[in-house]
């Protein structure tokens, strides 16, 4: 087992930033088609990289679990200027779905206290093709897009010891874990209980070992201050739109848009189903909802097999939807039911860019600093999300307030200057000089077997 030493960064924390970066972002999923939130804004970091003049090339080596068609690779080339891609190595995203890679996941956990969230990156297939790729080239900065691929981040430490390594985390996923854990009982919560307090003492070990940190949000931000005692450095989503005006919609279909195989997308529709939408039918028989997004399974003919649940009048499930562009424009107001998770939720950005009002619970809402009834509506209780929608789909004087209010959430907090601002400052050297703090203890779960 290869575990991180204390000294090996000496080189990493440079006095100022080389003329021509080239850069290696590793990520556990290939980016395109950009189809759901952490696909959006993996995205948006790689267009991030791409602007700044310093930065001479990327290199993006990824997993896969599905052949990548020679189309998305064009046109991921296409969207990122500056990108060379590597051969995308097959990996199980959803792990059981493949379960022969279960057992060496739970050996992994076992014998060497590897948690889950890192374990079930790790196969010989994905470390020599990364072992390849650290080998043949040399690069200026190293990208972990996420907390699965640090991983292998004492193999980037070893191959390339002069790269300053930059964490960018879409979540505080130990938070993730947490929340698993309290909907546990009896014996599956203590065995719950104890993986994040694996994936907690894991993430803080990864924070304390990189040379920067980037983080999504400021509540984000502060999550990694109380853990590890870090300066993460926010990069805010950016998002370019054009203000709308008037509507482009009449009727009363709403729609739902986001990745349907996330826990928490799929507990707050079957929510909304069951509580709040024959709240809303009974107000507005004629009331629709399209469900739009990937993650079902499908029939023999390719249809998307919805939960019992979802399959009620008025409901209908559309699956994965390459052009959403007609959704939006078909729909008075977007749904966004989300119980759990953390980070930020892309859809809500989406939907603003796109001049969609939106209701959402609190768990949508977290991590952004929305005011709700200014920038969307907010309602956790069945009874008053319904009222809300109903609201919507009957005042066009509230639909514009909503839109407008969406318009200058996105130009107060997500400007593309502050995001390329912030990723620059990453690549620098004013955020780094952290991995010295980094314990032995903390190192010792940052390991590769």
């Amino acid at each position: 087992m290869l575990v991180l030493q204390r000294g090996f960064n000496a080189r990493s924390i440079r006095s100022r930033q080389p003329r021509a970066v080239r850069v290696l972002f590793l990520c556990t999923d290939f980016v395109w088609p950009a189809d759901s939130g952490g696909r959006v804004r993996t995205l948006s970091q790689l267009k991030n990289l791409s602007s700044l003049p310093e930065v001479e090339r990327i290199r993006l080596f990824s997993m896969c679990e599905t052949a990548i068609a020679d189309e998305h690779r064009a046109a991921l080339v296409r969207a990122v200027p500056k990108l060379d891609l590597a051969e995308p190595v097959f990996h199980p995203i959803h792990l059981f779905r493949h379960p022969g890679y279960v057992p060496h996941v739970a050996w992994l956990r076992l014998i060497h206290g590897v948690p889950y969230i890192a374990g079930k990156w790790d196969s010989r297939a994905v470390r020599s093709a990364l072992e390849r790729e650290l080998r043949d080239g040399t690069y200026d900065v190293v990208w972990l897009n996420g907390l699965g691929i640090a991983h292998y981040l004492a193999l980037v430490r070893r191959l390339q010891p002069g790269a300053r390594v930059v964490l960018d985390q879409h979540n505080v996923e130990n938070e993730r874990f947490l929340q698993f854990a309290r909907r546990q009982h009896g014996p599956k919560r203590l065995v719950a209980r104890a993986e994040w307090r694996a994936a907690r003492a894991y993430e803080r070990g990864v924070l304390r070992a990189v040379d920067a940190v980037g983080a999504i949000s400021e509540h984000d931000t502060r999550a990694y201050r109380r853990l590890a005692g870090v300066e993460a450095r926010t990069v805010p989503q950016a998002v370019s739109f054009v203000r709308r005006q008037g509507e482009a919609a009449s009727g009363r279909r709403f729609c739902w848009i986001g990745n349907l195989s996330w826990a928490p997308n799929a507990r707050g529709l079957s929510w909304f189903c069951v509580e709040v939408w024959p709240r809303i039918r009974a107000g507005l028989p004629d009331a629709e909802l399209a469900i739009a997004g990937s993650g079902l399974p499908t029939d023999a003919t390719g249809v998307p097999i919805a939960p019992t649940a979802w399959r009620v009048p008025g409901i209908t499930t559309l699956g994965f939807v390459e052009d959403l562009a007609p959704l939006y424009d078909g729909s008075i107001a977007m749904v966004a039911p989300i119980l759990g998770g953390a980070g930020i939720r892309m859809k809500l950005l989406e939907a603003f860019r796109h001049g969609m009002p939106v209701v959402t619970t609190p768990d949508g809402a977290a991590g952004l600093p929305i005011e709700p009834g200014r920038h969307a509506f907010v309602e956790s209780n069945a009874g008053a999300f319904a009222a809300r929608a109903i609201e919507l789909a009957t005042s066009s004087e509230a639909r514009a307030h909503l839109r407008e209010g969406g318009y200058s959430f996105l130009e107060k907090h997500n400007h593309a200057d502050a995001a390329t601002a912030a990723v620059s400052e990453l690549l620098g050297s004013r955020a780094g000089a952290q991995a010295a703090r980094a314990t032995e203890d903390d190192l010792a779960t940052i390991a590769v077997s």
